[in-house]
């Protein structure tokens, strides 16, 4: 396969240089101040390792994470296989990870994940619902556990088959965009990144969730040249990522973008794809629309009762915008109600008008909280506090916000090195990653919703190695 140190992708053409321009300090911005407040969580975490634990324990875990890093670094900067062959050994890596991981990190089922493992043993008896969650996930997981048995160990190597693919698609989105060299990093930072694997025996959504957008911004891409068929390819994908999430339509402005930064678009055009893209996706969600009418009385694309919830609980000033369970007893109803979930939003609502100017304050502590901190595949897993796990954890938590601290820092440096010449696929991923952060500044904020994102964050760092000064090392 010839390698390519240019991007190959034609430029943003309709919106021309504004758009480009626009997305470029919007992203520089963004991912710049994800990067700085990820490397201060980075040093919180080392110094509570130097100071709260005794001396053995802080040359365990140092020594652990030297071990872990130099294995992580030969295995990227490694001539043979792992350059010739990236694709295959980059896959077989994820799969090798993802297993273990399985194997060796018991994830209980507890939150939301102990729900949509409920949900879809329901599913495979009763077929296919709607509940007061989105059930696309536990449906996925119905399937599997209708021909494999209902167990959650079938729902985590779903979870491996979704890395998989996920990666795939990544580093044929990065080779088509960047080349072949920034496309083997791209997938090496998805297939070693802690948390992306920690995350693997957890029967989230977030996994699911990231393959649908990656597909989306795949088809894109390799339907280039049959624009409308890839305009009700996206549509669908995006209705499907809603059955997931209940967060598609703040990032349905980002797809629909699309046509009009195509190469020599025309505005009719561009907006007849838009306006398919649209009408595929509203069409796929018609029996959303329907069960809103008949439960709520009214018309809604929403697959949860948990909007208004989810408002009230990113609005709490006192919890920093992150969930808490006693704020339910300051809302009227039984949670998981249209009910309730209608005075949780006007509760919200007037919290909002009330004191506006707090809310500000809120939102300027709430981003940090979103973006920055890596720790929700330890969470999840090990548990950051529970003493017999205390070595092991902390060690997952340095290595893991090291990593991710890497990879934005990468992210950084390949925004720079595009400056006003991103290609159309960039422009897509930064609006994605701006809409999710106007979103996240009113709704819930949790580390783990930023955890589909971060295989689009890798697509970025891979043109940034190409940023720093080591050529005899990086670029031979």
């Amino acid at each position: 396969m010839a390698d390519r140190t240019t991007t190959d992708e034609p430029q943003p053409g309709l919106f021309g240089s504004v758009t480009v321009k626009v997305a470029w300090a919007l992203g520089l911005v963004l991912v710049g101040a994800i990067a700085i407040f990820s490397v201060v969580y980075l040093a919180v975490y080392a110094h509570d390792v130097l100071v709260g634990m005794s001396a053995t324990r802080v040359v365990w875990v140092g020594g652990a994470v030297i071990v872990a890093g130099v294995v992580w670094g030969l295995a990227i900067w490694n001539r043979g296989p792992f350059r010739t062959h990236t694709l295959v050994v980059g896959l077989v890596a994820i799969a090798i990870t993802r297993l273990l991981d399985v194997a060796l990190v018991g994830a209980p089922l507890v939150s939301d994940f102990a729900r949509y493992n409920g949900l879809a043993d329901q599913i495979t008896h009763t077929g296919p619902m709607l509940a007061a969650v989105p059930t696309g996930w536990p449906t996925a997981l119905a399937v599997v556990y209708s021909v494999f048995g209902t167990n959650p160990v079938n729902g985590q190597l779903l979870n491996c088959a979704i890395a998989l693919l996920t990666g795939a698609m990544l580093f044929d989105v990065a080779r088509r965009v960047f080349g072949d060299r920034a496309a083997s990093w791209s997938l090496w930072f998805f297939a070693l990144a802690p948390s992306q694997i920690l995350m693997t025996g957890v029967l989230a959504s977030e996994a699911p969730y990231g393959l649908l957008l990656m597909a989306a911004i795949w088809i894109s891409l390799r339907l280039a040249t049959r624009p409308l068929l890839a305009a009700v390819c996206i549509g669908c994908l995006l209705a499907a990522s809603q059955y997931v999430r209940a967060t598609t339509p703040v990032l349905l402005p980002a797809f629909m973008l699309i046509p009009f930064i195509a190469p020599a678009a025309r505005l009719r055009p561009a907006a007849i794809r838009a306006g398919v893209l649209l009408v595929a996706f509203l069409v796929c969600l018609l029996p959303v629309v329907a069960w809103n009418e008949q439960t709520r009385g009214e018309l809604s694309v929403a697959p949860s009762y948990y909007g208004g919830w989810s408002l009230l609980v990113g609005t709490d000033p006192a919890n920093g915008g992150q969930y808490n369970a006693s704020l339910a007893a300051s809302v009227p109803g039984t949670p998981g109600t249209p009910e309730f979930d209608a005075n949780a939003q006007r509760t919200a609502i007037s919290r909002l008008e009330a004191k506006p100017l707090q809310f500000v304050e809120l939102a300027a502590r709430k981003f940090p909280r979103m973006w920055a901190p890596e720790d929700y595949g330890v969470s999840w897993t090990v548990g950051v506090t529970h003493p017999t796990n205390k070595d092991e954890s902390v060690t997952l938590l340095l290595l893991s916000q090291a990593a991710y601290a890497v990879i934005l820092g990468l992210a950084v440096l390949g925004l720079w090195r595009l400056k006003r010449a991103m290609p159309g696929t960039v422009v897509v991923i930064v609006v994605i990653i701006g809409s999710l952060a106007v979103a996240h500044t009113f709704v819930e904020v949790q580390p783990r919703y930023h955890s589909y994102v971060e295989p689009l964050l890798c697509i970025v760092a891979g043109p940034g190695v190409a940023a720093l000064r080591f050529p005899k090392l990086l670029h031979r």
